[in-house]
């Protein structure tokens, strides 16, 4: 147990300036990359897969016409596989009885059914696609709430 825990904070350590190619192989840097400074930040791709469709998208404020685009995108991306296209699918029907002029909340109506696994008693398969798609848009929300310019 305490190797394991030893073993995740090494690999969670920036490589410094003197670091060798054994280490950088076993740090995942590769020849042609920095290896990280102290303090140095560099966001995972699907981080910057995430932003740019939180560029385009406002989850918590979805236009009827969106959602498939959203959809799209995602999966244009390698955000949303196959096998979740079920939590996805509650966007699509939320969608269908929304009126015209009605924005969809997509992050609140995800929590909802979240909420109601055990009332609606949810399968084991149905509640992993769901939580799956909760989390992505939690993660599109929160990218697109640290684009807003903050007031002071």
């Amino acid at each position: 147990m305490q190797l394991g825990a030893l073993s995740n904070y090494l690999q969670n350590q920036p490589l410094g300036t003197g670091a060798t190619s054994e280490s950088q192989a076993a740090a995942g840097v590769g020849e042609d990359q920095q290896p990280l400074e102290a303090g140095a930040y560099n966001p995972s791709q699907r981080a910057i897969l995430i932003s740019a469709v939180a560029s385009e998208f406002d989850v918590q404020q979805l236009e009827t016409d969106e959602v498939g685009k959203l959809q799209l995108k995602l999966q244009q991306y390698g955000l949303l596989q196959g096998n979740d296209m079920g939590g996805f699918a509650l966007l699509h029907n939320a969608r269908g009885q929304l009126q015209t002029d009605e924005n969809l909340d997509a992050l609140q109506l995800l929590n909802i059914a979240k909420q109601r696994f055990d009332t609606d008693q949810v399968g084991y398969s149905q509640r992993v696609q769901i939580n799956r798609m909760h989390t992505l848009v939690e993660n599109l929300a929160s990218a697109r709430s640290l684009m807003q310019p903050r007031s002071a």
